[in-house]
């Protein structure tokens, strides 16, 4: 999966944002647990605090007694890690705590004068923890000594540890995983529907998978619903009307052939030019009908590939023999490279109809006194039709619209060689219906067309007897 992807950009710039915030939040805490212990010592919230736990300290021992007074020490430990100490003023430790590590605390605190006002003062017995001692007197007027010492400065506060930090990016990991996931799934099912779309299934639709979502993703689908039912629509309407024109124009036609056969016996030999052009464009216009007709079952789905296996050398052969048959006329000739036995399911007629198709395509352009060569080769588990003509070749902006229907190259150059543009459309059509594919490229000295089918696994041959398909 690329990085590219919408899911990814979603998901690691969510990570990343969350792991940031997590970082930013452990480092102002260390910043602030680091900050100088005198500094915040001078501030008058701190000095009042610390006099008031002082206060606590002596007034529970007097009130309560020394098992109270260890009990006030552990909740304090428990609750901000600070360690309390409490001595009377001849030094003797009055908690049950390890007193020998503040012992210098308390002396440095006996050799100032009792007179002078209580006042506090860091004293540092360690390497990096702060003790904090002063007197103290009761409101029974005892004095006592007290002494703080503070949590390790610059250690994080209990809940901003390795562990829990790396626990909390875990967590923030996989929300943002289904926080992404959730916000992309639409748009991949939206991408399958409009790929199915593309591929000719009309009848896909993205609503009924997102039916539970009401945001702007699923109006979205709805408007992607909206215009499939319309192109639908149109394309529907479109067929139709091709087929309804093509069978309409039948009767007429063939009313005009019986007409036409009547007036030849009753025309003079003048007539006879005039009657000529008439049966020519009767033929050519007979044939753009068979041609319509076959292209609109193609598409509408009316025909089916029949499960028969058709040796396609064999068919190729035959296609071959015809076309030779009207390019020697016109000085030209089909050249047989290679022909390779080879075994595809399908129609024979509608296989026959497609590559003739091509190869009367390329009759059409290659230049006189030329050959269009053919051959027929495997590759893996597939049958290749490549088909070269010595022609003009196509423009490589217009190569990928050779195969749809009236498609014009050279408007001129179509008109005078009397196609119409429906003949690769129909070969297209029917290599698809064969699971396969067709390209067309632009080589030295004309234009390559290959045809792509899947072989049969089985051996037999099967030749079909229905009615051959009209070609261009």
């Amino acid at each position: 999966m690329k990085y590219r992807s919408l899911f990814l950009k979603i998901f690691i710039s969510f990570w990343l944002t969350m792991a940031l915030t997590i970082g930013v939040l452990t480092l102002m805490s260390r910043i602030s647990n680091t900050e100088s212990l005198p500094e915040r010592a001078s501030r008058g919230p701190l000095r009042e605090g610390l006099t008031l736990y002082s206060e606590a300290a002596t007034r529970v021992y007097e009130r309560e007694g020394t098992k109270a007074l260890d009990e006030f020490v552990r909740r304090s430990f428990q609750e901000s890690g600070t360690e309390i100490f409490l001595f009377d003023a001849a030094g003797i430790p009055l908690t049950s705590s390890n007193a020998e590590s503040v012992a210098t605390v308390v002396k440095e605190l006996q050799a100032n004068p009792q007179d002078q006002p209580p006042r506090l003062f860091p004293l540092f017995t360690g390497a990096t923890r702060a003790t904090w001692g002063r007197f103290v007197v009761s409101t029974s007027g005892k004095p006592y000594i007290f002494v703080a010492r503070f949590r390790q400065p610059g250690g994080p506060p209990p809940f901003f540890t390795a562990p829990r930090i790396a626990v909390s990016i875990l967590i923030a990991g996989v929300v943002c995983y289904l926080l992404a996931l959730y916000l992309t799934s639409p748009v991949k099912k939206l991408k399958a529907v409009v790929q199915q779309f593309a591929e000719g299934n009309l009848d896909v639709r993205v609503s009924p998978q997102l039916r539970n979502r009401h945001d702007e993703l699923a109006d979205l689908g709805r408007e992607f619903d909206h215009m499939a039912e319309r192109i639908a629509a149109l394309i529907s309407s479109q067929k139709r009307l091709l087929a309804d024109i093509s069978h309409e124009l039948r009767s007429p036609l063939a009313r005009l052939t019986v007409a036409l056969a009547l007036a030849r016996k009753n025309t003079t030999t003048k007539g006879e030019s005039a009657l000529d052009r008439i049966e020519l464009e009767s033929e050519r216009v007979n044939a753009l009908v068979g041609q319509l007709l076959a292209l609109t079952r193609l598409e509408s789905g009316a025909e089916r590939v029949p499960p028969e296996t058709v040796a396609l050398e064999e068919l190729l052969e035959e296609v071959i023999d015809d076309a030779n048959y009207e390019a020697k006329p016109l000085h030209k000739e089909v050249r047989v490279l290679q022909l390779s036995p080879s075994r595809v399911r399908g129609s024979s007629e509608l296989l026959r109809s497609g590559i003739e198709n091509v190869i009367r395509n390329a009759i059409r352009y290659t230049a006189e006194g030329t050959a269009v060569e053919v051959s027929l080769s495997t590759r893996l588990d597939h049958a290749i039709v490549t088909v070269h003509d010595h022609g003009p070749g196509v423009p490589d902006s217009e190569l990928q619209h050779i195969f749809e229907p009236f498609y014009r190259v050279g408007e001129a150059r179509e008109r005078s060689s009397g196609g119409v543009g429906l003949g690769l459309s129909i070969a297209d059509r029917t290599v698809k219906l064969h699971g396969g594919c067709i390209r067309a490229e632009n080589v030295n000295d004309g234009l390559l067309i290959t045809i792509s089918i899947p072989l049969s696994a089985t051996p037999a041959v099967v030749q079909p007897t229905a009615e051959r398909m009209p070609v261009a």
